[in-house]
């Protein structure tokens, strides 16, 4: 039994050390938000009057993180016309996660918004394979805003 533990450990800790990883700090409303992600991304940063954008797609799997801060923006942030909803999880009145997945060409590709209105912060992100969701499930519980 001892052995079999160790043998899924192992592999456990393996799986998620593959994917290299960039650790990135976003400033916005005075708060800072400390979030991890693909290191081969390409970053775009849009400024308007009332907040901040920042987009960032992963190069190897074409998944797409969304930052915002600010205000006059429609929540939820992610269209939902042909999405399932798995989860919806609220903290009071500061915290909302929402997540669920659309179906593409037969294939599930998952998606995860938190909204933390006490901040005026919404995290996204979208067009994740099942496969690589471990990472990004993992991204996003690691979140610290500060």
């Amino acid at each position: 039994m001892g052995k079999l533990l160790f043998v899924l450990l192992f592999f456990s800790n393996v799986m998620l050390g593959q994917m290299q990883t960039k650790t990135d700090t976003v400033s916005c409303l005075g708060k800072h938000v400390i979030l991890e992600y693909p290191s081969v991304s390409r970053i775009n940063d849009v400024n308007y009057e009332e907040g901040y954008f920042k987009t960032i797609t992963s190069i190897s799997d074409t998944v797409v993180i969304s930052i915002h801060c600010g205000r006059m923006l429609n929540l939820p942030m992610t269209d939902m016309a042909d999405k399932t909803i798995s989860s919806t999880f609220m903290l009071g009145k500061d915290i909302r996660s929402v997540r669920g997945y659309s179906i593409l060409k037969g294939r599930r590709k998952y998606f995860r918004e938190d909204n933390y209105f006490k901040y005026g912060i919404t995290v996204v992100y979208e067009n994740v394979e099942e496969r690589e969701l471990i990472y990004y499930e993992h991204f996003f519980n690691d979140i610290k805003i500060w």
